[in-house]
């Protein structure tokens, strides 16, 4: 096993293996260069609660992983495949097919981390195989997929999480992910501090429970 994942499965064709077809695959990707920091903390209890739904889950630290930016070569409008041989390649299986994506990314100077935009920009394939070559990303008729965000922010500012919102509506889109909620919380720097707020532990844990039943969520900000 892999320090970056906490399960790996090896890909297969158009999707990923797994241990049981029947389970809602969840994939959490954890977008904060603090490891166990309060985003980080909001992840795990959203995952703990999908797999107390019985949800296969798969967790990836991406700074733990070697990933690169966007060159805008284009190289990916020949086949929807990114030429880049970095590890995006063990991502982009789970980002195709998992049933429910949930991206957790601190706000740091009134955007996501930057490795977290990293990981979205490098969806640019996805976005070429759609809209340039007109393939589809997903097999006609399959179920909806659904999305969360969660993030933390030292600052209380009101619109300090709006420039991660609008970079989620752009990656849902692509991915063809229905937005199902968002755990937003303010007023959390000090690594560690989240582990006072029951709220935000119980509302975590929901989204997860609900994202592995398939239910849409509403958003929760605090």
């Amino acid at each position: 096993m892999r320090p970056s994942s906490e399960r790996m499965t090896m890909p297969v064709a158009d999707g990923v293996a797994r241990e049981d077809e029947s389970l809602v695959t969840v994939l959490g990707l954890a977008g904060s260069p603090r490891r166990h920091g309060n985003t980080e903390t909001l992840l795990d209890w959203c995952l703990d609660g999908a797999r107390a739904e019985g949800a296969d889950v798969v967790k990836f630290r991406l700074c733990e992983l070697d990933l690169h930016d966007c060159r805008a070569c284009d190289g990916c409008w020949k086949d929807g495949s990114c030429i880049v041989d970095d590890d995006m390649g063990r991502l982009y299986p789970y980002l195709r097919t998992a049933d429910a994506i949930v991206l957790a990314a601190p706000t740091y100077f009134m955007g996501m981390t930057a490795v977290a935009k990293m990981m979205v920009d490098r969806c640019q394939c996805f976005w070429a195989l759609k809209y340039v070559l007109k393939r589809p990303l997903r097999r006609p008729g399959s179920p909806e997929r659904l999305g969360a965000y969660l993030s933390c922010s030292g600052t209380t500012q009101p619109r300090a999480f709006d420039g991660g919102r609008e970079v989620m509506k752009s990656l849902w889109h692509v991915l063809e992910v229905t937005a199902a909620g968002e755990l937003l919380v303010s007023g959390v720097d000090a690594k560690g501090e989240i582990a006072g707020r029951i709220d935000a532990r119980e509302k975590a844990e929901a989204i997860g429970r609900r994202l592995a039943r398939g239910q849409r969520l509403e958003k929760e900000e605090r």
